[in-house]
């Protein structure tokens, strides 16, 4: 049976959120605060948000906390689901003589109270994830724990509500929002946790929802960057990549990650997006066979002999691209793909020596998106997005002819 915990608090309120200041010793900060492995479905997306959010800096945290007798912690704001937090608020008498207004007094009745966690509670820091990790290490040495166990903390606990998405993603932007005051966020903090950007909601959405995404089959790497190692013969892409793919998908106005659309928006490019796997699944002989045949691994199609764009960042971004401007010229996701299948997808191949692939050196060129999208639409005979980038294409194979 867990323990409850009782802790003295106010009650507070600002915009629609209700909140209670606390107070934690370093001890219960190590002990109830955990990983925010409840806000998405997908396992690995909530380990990586654990890794983005939290996981850094613990260790010049845990230095300063065990080396500094004027150690000093801000408060943290922690975010609460499940069980069953209850406040009972506390009756407050205060002497006729002290001077206290009857309006000073209102103010009080009604503030003061106890917290009472039941003990099955999950709680994540939203802002202090550093300073719970370096208290966190500082605390394994069982010498320090003894000294320092007993320090306090300000903890300001909010709630969200865990059975529904609502309850979820008013943490979430509560995490972006805070964070966003005090600091710029990584690129990937934001994919997992902003709840204006389309584009990370949809990617969320996506590994949430398209089987192709589940944690079990390994083929979405949790990783800050946008690259898959050479060891990893699991992985289609990384979080970031997909994000990309994504945002590559929707073609729409720049600022379309600023401010949250509504949900009919969401849906529909989600459904696009999941059309586009499911496409490429169907049409892609290469990708229904490790995909759904289970008959070989991504890696297999990332070697120098054997180098399928749709199994390369840069050519997932580059025929998504490309699958976005056939279907704003109101081709279905599903005649995009037959007609940019109609080209050269393996890019050892010399149509794409030095626009995705240096053949000298047999490496990656991953800094051409917009000229690789030009060349498959060329080689698959669909006109280009525009006039200039049609002639930056044939100036870099002018050269690439010269060089010859």
């Amino acid at each position: 049976m867990k323990t409850a915990n009782l802790l003295p608090s106010i009650r507070s309120r600002v915009g629609d959120w209700n909140y209670y200041v606390t107070t934690l010793s370093f001890r219960e900060v190590s002990e109830l605060i955990k990983a925010p492995d409840e806000i998405h479905e997908r396992k690995k997306l909530a380990e990586w948000i654990q890794r983005e959010a939290i996981d850094s800096h613990s260790e010049a945290i845990a230095t300063y906390i065990v080396g500094n007798p004027q150690r000093f912690l801000g408060a943290l704001i922690v975010g609460v689901y499940g069980g069953s937090p209850n406040w009972t608020p506390l009756n407050v008498k205060v002497p006729a003589d002290e001077g206290i207004s009857e309006e000073q007094l209102q103010r009080i009745e009604g503030r003061l109270g106890l917290l009472r966690l039941s003990g099955s509670e999950n709680l994540f820091a939203i802002d202090g994830q550093h300073r719970v990790a370096g208290i966190k290490l500082a605390l394994k040495d069982a010498k320090v724990a003894e000294q320092i166990g007993n320090d306090s903390m300000s903890a300001i606990f909010v709630a969200h509500d865990p059975k529904s998405e609502s309850g979820k993603q008013r943490t979430r932007r509560l995490f972006t929002t805070v964070n966003k005051k005090t600091k710029i966020i990584s690129k990937a903090a934001k994919i997992a946790l902003d709840e204006d950007d389309c584009f990370a909601i949809v990617t969320r959405r996506l590994i949430d929802s398209h089987w192709l995404f589940e944690d079990a089959r390994k083929h979405v790497l949790y990783t800050s960057g946008g690259s898959i190692p050479a060891t990893d013969t699991s992985s289609i892409t990384s979080i970031v990549g997909l994000f990309e793919i994504v945002k590559d998908l929707h073609g729409g106005p720049k600022d379309f990650d600023q401010d949250r659309p509504g949900e009919p928006v969401l849906t529909a490019h989600l459904e696009l997006c999941e059309a586009f796997f499911d496409e490429l699944l169907a049409q892609i002989p290469e990708f229904k066979a490790v995909f759904v045949n289970r008959n070989g691994t991504p890696g297999a199609y990332r070697l120098a002999e054997c180098n399928h764009m749709l199994f390369r960042p840069i050519g997932q971004r580059a025929f998504a691209r490309a699958v976005q401007l056939l279907v704003e010229r109101k081709n279905s996701v599903a005649t995009a793909v037959k007609k940019l299948r109609a080209a050269e997808l393996f890019i050892q191949n010399e149509e794409w020596h030095h626009i995705m692939w240096n053949p000298v050196a047999k490496t990656m060129i991953t800094n051409k998106v917009l000229i690789a999208e030009a060349q498959l639409l060329r080689l698959a005979g669909q006109p280009l997005r525009n006039k200039t980038i049609g002639k930056k294409l044939d100036a870099l194979l002018a050269s690439i002819a010269e060089e010859a």
